[in-house]
């Protein structure tokens, strides 16, 4: 992983108001949010693996590990860049993007995942979500996290601060959390920081919306599979998804690289007015990896 020279620090908690989204306008492209976040979520997009999930109950509880134990898996340089299928029909593109910066606050790595509709679906319900998690780039805790979401008329503007001793400062107010709470952008990248193995658990504190809560993810099996870019040896991991929009619809299953870098290859989600599924279609990283 590359590294982040280091210069002196602002002190966290002089952060006072959130900085506006600044990206570079990407080269045509398109894309579905929803998938992206449940990867990871996405993406969790996304992007809303983490998005969407909580606390099943009836589930043994997972052997205890040390936030200390586990470091997220951030490489500067890294963007993957998915295409996304709404049943058959391409719906858009979307990407995850990690990059090294130096704030007033310090350096941190920027989070960037966007999704956007492509021409076709973008004449019924265009999309346009932007979503951004930057995390101190040596203790890799989120400090600040913003999403900006445009859904056919459906609109919103989201930002969280996250500050030393357990609190988060949203544009609406503030909210205690117990200590190693995510983001649900770096929360992906939390989960892929874990050496997984088929029958593990691994339980993600996680706050979005003004809510908290425990996301699990399961360790099913392992398969190999095609993605038109080659063959991968992969983890199939599940989240338990029992609140929120994706709650009671069926299965939300990702493909993971059963490697070091455990990247999201393949997603597959039942929602209620159909089925989604992510295909990375290209990824690069920092350092030639």
């Amino acid at each position: 992983m590359k590294r982040i020279d280091r210069m002196s620090r602002t002190s966290q908690a002089n952060r006072t108001r959130p900085r506006s989204i600044a990206i570079e306008e990407p080269s045509r492209s398109s894309h579905e949010r929803c998938l992206v976040l449940l990867m990871v979520g996405l993406v969790g997009m996304v992007l809303v693996l983490l998005l969407a999930t909580g606390v099943e109950a009836g589930h043994p509880e997972p052997q205890a590990t040390s936030a200390s134990e586990v470091r997220p898996l951030l490489i500067d340089g890294e963007k993957l860049e998915f295409e996304i299928f709404y049943g058959a029909i391409p719906a858009g593109r979307a990407s995850l993007e990690v990059k090294g910066r130096v704030t007033s606050n310090g350096e941190v790595y920027r989070i960037v995942s966007r999704a956007r509709s492509n021409d076709v679906i973008s004449l019924f319900f265009e999309v346009d979500d932007v979503i951004v998690s930057e995390v101190d780039a040596e203790t890799l805790v989120p400090l600040f996290f913003e999403k900006r979401l445009r859904e056919g008329p459906f609109e919103r503007d989201e930002w969280a601060v996250f500050e030393p001793m357990g609190v988060v400062r949203t544009d609406k107010r503030e909210y205690r959390v117990e200590p190693g709470t995510r983001d649900i952008l770096s929360a992906l990248y939390y989960v892929r920081g874990h050496d997984l193995k088929v029958g593990d658990e691994v339980v993600v504190k996680a706050f979005e919306g003004g809510k908290s809560y425990d996301a699990r993810i399961r360790v099913l099996r392992k398969e190999t599979v095609s993605t038109g870019r080659g063959d991968y040896d992969c983890l199939v991991i599940e989240p338990d998804i029992v609140e929120g929009a994706f709650a009671k619809t069926g299965k939300m299953l990702i493909w993971l690289t059963d490697d070091a870098l455990k990247i999201p290859v393949l997603m597959k989600s039942k929602v209620a007015v159909g089925s989604f599924i992510a295909r990375l279609v290209g990824s690069t990283h920092g350092e030639g990896v």
